[in-house]
């Protein structure tokens, strides 16, 4: 399971299952690496498993609808204070974050526990509360012993519960309109190459900015694919001259 990424997973979420996926084996989101600084304090806790930490095949959380199979208990009610206090320029509202953005905020919000996982590789180790195993968030020199809520240490990957300073989730993208806020580009517009993703997601004919989307809106899956490790910052495409940044924004 450690390299297997599940066609069910990547179909779901609307991405193209490609070789590149396969890099998250050694990114940051390998948290059974014992190369990494926050990461499973036993990795055979979790038999070495990559996946686990997010996905299982048995047993997810079926209360949580932002990613597929899901395997983390992750409390839906916090509130989050959005960008620019619920409005941007020309009054679109900015809503809480979409469930896909929460998935990612389960674990960078600095709220949630980094280290719950629902179904334990193997047999006998499902807890609808999440089982809490051992981890470090500092490479190793501590350790938050099992049954213990490790969260996001500070820094700029603990994104908190305050989402003024960051780039909006959970707005509906308005390019289509004739007169488009900070000049966004329309929808159909085509993505620049080098983008992992699939097309035909919701009627789009191709690699568009509307397979960015959910829902119509903006995600933190729309910038970031948290399996393309190979990227920094696991964006979807590398941002030099600004080329991501400039695949909707029209400047």
């Amino acid at each position: 399971m450690r390299k297997l990424i599940f066609a069910g997973i990547i179909a779901s979420v609307g991405f193209m299952a490609t070789s590149s996926m396969a890099t998250i084996d050694g990114s940051k989101h390998d948290l059974a690496d014992p190369n990494n600084m926050i990461r499973a304090a036993n990795p055979a806790d979790v038999n070495n498993e990559i996946c686990a930490f997010c996905h299982t095949p048995h047993g997810s959380n079926t209360n949580f609808v932002g990613a597929p199979l899901w395997n983390k208990a992750i409390d839906t009610t916090i509130t989050y204070q959005v960008y620019g206090g619920g409005q941007t320029t020309g009054g679109t509202t900015v809503n809480q974050p979409g469930d896909v953005s929460r998935a990612c905020l389960s674990c960078h919000d600095g709220v949630n526990a980094i280290n719950s996982i629902i179904n334990l590789p193997g047999s006998g180790g499902w807890s609808s509360a999440g089982n809490l195993v051992a981890f470090t968030v500092d490479g190793g020199t501590t350790t938050i012993p099992a049954g213990t809520a490790a969260t996001m240490p500070a820094g700029i990957t603990q994104i908190g519960t305050d989402l003024r300073n960051d780039h909006p989730v959970g707005v509906v993208y308005r390019g289509d309109e004739a007169s488009p806020p900070a000049s966004l580009k329309p929808t159909a517009t085509a993505l620049p190459t080098g983008f992992v993703i699939a097309g035909d997601r919701d009627g789009n004919p191709g690699p568009t900015i509307g397979d960015l989307l959910r829902a119509g809106k903006v995600e933190c899956v729309s910038c970031h694919d948290p399996h393309l490790g190979q990227n920094p910052t696991f964006l979807r495409l590398p941002n030099d001259n600004s080329a991501l940044c400039l695949a909707c924004h029209a400047k």
